[in-house]
Protein backbone atom coordinates (compact mmCIF):
# COMPACT_ATOMS: atom_id res chain seq x y z
CA UNK A 1 0.00 0.00 0.00
CA UNK A 2 1.41 3.42 -0.96
CA UNK A 3 1.89 6.06 1.67
CA UNK A 4 -0.38 9.11 1.47
CA UNK A 5 0.17 12.58 2.85
CA UNK A 6 -2.38 15.18 3.84
CA UNK A 7 -1.88 18.66 2.37
CA UNK A 8 -3.21 21.75 4.12
CA UNK A 9 -2.90 25.28 2.84
CA UNK A 10 -4.89 28.48 3.03
CA UNK A 11 -6.55 29.98 -0.04
CA UNK A 12 -8.38 33.24 -0.61
CA UNK A 13 -12.05 33.29 -1.62
CA UNK A 14 -10.93 34.27 -5.14
CA UNK A 15 -8.62 31.26 -5.35
CA UNK A 16 -11.40 29.02 -4.05
CA UNK A 17 -13.68 30.33 -6.81
CA UNK A 18 -10.98 29.65 -9.42
CA UNK A 19 -10.58 26.08 -8.20
CA UNK A 20 -14.35 25.56 -8.21
CA UNK A 21 -14.50 26.89 -11.78
CA UNK A 22 -11.69 24.55 -12.81
CA UNK A 23 -13.48 21.62 -11.19
CA UNK A 24 -16.66 22.47 -13.11
CA UNK A 25 -14.85 23.04 -16.42
CA UNK A 26 -13.07 19.69 -16.18
CA UNK A 27 -16.13 17.88 -14.86
CA UNK A 28 -14.02 16.55 -12.01
CA UNK A 29 -15.84 14.69 -9.22
CA UNK A 30 -13.64 16.24 -6.51
CA UNK A 31 -11.50 19.30 -5.97
CA UNK A 32 -8.49 17.05 -5.53
CA UNK A 33 -9.10 15.46 -8.96
CA UNK A 34 -9.36 18.89 -10.60
CA UNK A 35 -6.14 20.11 -9.00
CA UNK A 36 -4.22 16.93 -9.88
CA UNK A 37 -5.48 17.09 -13.46
CA UNK A 38 -4.29 20.69 -13.75
CA UNK A 39 -0.91 19.77 -12.24
CA UNK A 40 -0.44 16.92 -14.74
CA UNK A 41 -1.37 19.17 -17.68
CA UNK A 42 0.95 21.93 -16.45
CA UNK A 43 3.84 19.48 -16.11
CA UNK A 44 3.45 18.36 -19.73
CA UNK A 45 3.41 21.95 -20.98
CA UNK A 46 6.38 22.95 -18.78
CA UNK A 47 8.44 20.02 -20.05
CA UNK A 48 7.74 20.98 -23.67
CA UNK A 49 8.68 24.62 -23.06
CA UNK A 50 11.91 23.55 -21.33
CA UNK A 51 12.77 21.76 -24.59
CA UNK A 52 12.46 25.09 -26.42
CA UNK A 53 9.01 24.45 -27.89
CA UNK A 54 6.21 27.01 -27.95
CA UNK A 55 2.51 26.59 -27.19
CA UNK A 56 0.31 27.78 -30.05
CA UNK A 57 -3.38 27.65 -30.91
CA UNK A 58 -4.97 27.65 -34.32
CA UNK A 59 -7.47 30.33 -35.27
CA UNK A 60 -10.64 28.80 -36.67
CA UNK A 61 -10.81 28.10 -40.38
CA UNK A 62 -7.78 30.24 -41.27
CA UNK A 63 -5.47 27.90 -39.38
CA UNK A 64 -3.32 30.88 -38.41
CA UNK A 65 -1.24 30.05 -35.34
CA UNK A 66 -1.05 32.32 -32.31
CA UNK A 67 1.52 31.80 -29.57
CA UNK A 68 0.05 31.45 -26.09
CA UNK A 69 1.89 33.21 -23.32
CA UNK A 70 1.85 31.51 -19.93
CA UNK A 71 3.72 33.98 -17.73
CA UNK A 72 4.80 31.43 -15.10
CA UNK A 73 6.47 29.36 -17.82
CA UNK A 74 8.15 32.16 -19.75
CA UNK A 75 11.16 32.05 -17.43
CA UNK A 76 11.73 28.39 -18.33
CA UNK A 77 12.96 29.40 -21.75
CA UNK A 78 14.60 32.67 -20.78
CA UNK A 79 18.21 32.71 -21.90
CA UNK A 80 20.83 33.60 -19.34
CA UNK A 81 21.45 37.30 -19.17
CA UNK A 82 24.34 39.07 -17.53
CA UNK A 83 22.41 42.20 -16.52
CA UNK A 84 18.75 41.11 -16.41
CA UNK A 85 16.99 39.16 -13.66
CA UNK A 86 13.50 38.05 -12.64
CA UNK A 87 11.86 39.92 -9.75
CA UNK A 88 9.08 38.38 -7.67
CA UNK A 89 5.67 39.71 -8.68
CA UNK A 90 2.14 38.33 -8.60
CA UNK A 91 1.61 38.40 -12.38
CA UNK A 92 4.51 40.29 -13.95
CA UNK A 93 7.27 38.15 -15.48
CA UNK A 94 9.35 40.67 -17.42
CA UNK A 95 12.99 41.00 -16.48
CA UNK A 96 14.59 43.87 -14.58
CA UNK A 97 18.07 45.34 -14.59
CA UNK A 98 20.04 43.49 -11.93
CA UNK A 99 20.38 45.45 -8.68
CA UNK A 100 17.87 48.10 -9.77
CA UNK A 101 14.10 48.44 -9.69
CA UNK A 102 14.26 49.15 -13.39
CA UNK A 103 12.21 47.04 -15.81
CA UNK A 104 13.95 46.31 -19.09
CA UNK A 105 10.81 47.66 -20.78
CA UNK A 106 11.42 51.14 -19.32
CA UNK A 107 14.80 51.33 -21.02
CA UNK A 108 13.30 49.96 -24.24
CA UNK A 109 10.44 52.48 -24.12
CA UNK A 110 12.96 55.35 -24.03
CA UNK A 111 14.77 53.74 -26.94
CA UNK A 112 11.56 53.51 -29.01
CA UNK A 113 9.55 56.56 -27.98
CA UNK A 114 12.32 59.10 -27.53
CA UNK A 115 14.60 57.69 -30.21
CA UNK A 116 17.55 57.75 -27.86
CA UNK A 117 20.65 55.83 -28.95
CA UNK A 118 21.87 52.92 -26.80
CA UNK A 119 24.93 54.97 -25.86
CA UNK A 120 22.76 57.89 -24.67
CA UNK A 121 20.50 55.48 -22.77
CA UNK A 122 23.52 53.98 -21.03
CA UNK A 123 24.53 57.46 -19.90
CA UNK A 124 20.97 58.56 -18.95
CA UNK A 125 20.25 55.39 -16.94
CA UNK A 126 23.83 55.09 -15.61
CA UNK A 127 24.14 51.58 -17.05
CA UNK A 128 26.83 49.76 -19.01
CA UNK A 129 26.15 49.83 -22.75
CA UNK A 130 25.98 46.01 -22.69
CA UNK A 131 23.09 46.21 -20.16
CA UNK A 132 21.17 48.61 -22.40
CA UNK A 133 21.71 46.33 -25.40
CA UNK A 134 20.45 43.37 -23.33
CA UNK A 135 17.30 45.33 -22.44
CA UNK A 136 16.65 46.19 -26.08
CA UNK A 137 17.28 42.64 -27.30
CA UNK A 138 15.18 41.10 -24.52
CA UNK A 139 12.23 43.41 -25.19
CA UNK A 140 12.37 42.86 -28.95
CA UNK A 141 12.30 39.09 -28.34
CA UNK A 142 9.45 39.25 -25.79
CA UNK A 143 6.91 41.65 -27.32
CA UNK A 144 3.95 39.34 -26.63
CA UNK A 145 4.81 39.03 -22.94
CA UNK A 146 5.29 42.79 -22.54
CA UNK A 147 2.01 43.50 -24.35
CA UNK A 148 0.16 41.01 -22.15
CA UNK A 149 1.63 42.60 -19.00
CA UNK A 150 0.75 46.12 -20.20
CA UNK A 151 -2.86 45.01 -20.78
CA UNK A 152 -2.98 43.34 -17.36
CA UNK A 153 -1.62 46.52 -15.78
CA UNK A 154 -4.38 48.57 -17.44
CA UNK A 155 -7.02 46.07 -16.20
CA UNK A 156 -5.62 46.33 -12.67
CA UNK A 157 -5.68 50.14 -12.76
CA UNK A 158 -9.27 50.13 -14.08
CA UNK A 159 -10.30 47.73 -11.30
CA UNK A 160 -8.83 50.23 -8.81
CA UNK A 161 -10.97 52.98 -10.35
CA UNK A 162 -8.01 54.73 -11.94
CA UNK A 163 -8.75 56.24 -15.35
CA UNK A 164 -5.76 55.86 -17.65
CA UNK A 165 -7.35 57.30 -20.76
CA UNK A 166 -6.09 60.78 -21.71
CA UNK A 167 -8.66 63.52 -21.15
CA UNK A 168 -10.67 64.49 -24.21
CA UNK A 169 -10.92 68.11 -25.31
CA UNK A 170 -14.48 69.34 -25.17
Amino acid sequence: MSETKRQNFNITPEQEAEIAQLKEMLGSPTTKDAILSAVRFYKVIANEIRKGRQLCVSEGSSGQLHRLIIPDLETLQTPQYKYLVQRPHEWERQLYVKGRRLPAASVYRDYLVDGISPEELAEDWDLPLEAVNECISYCQDNQALLQMEAEEGLRWLAAQGINVEPPTDT
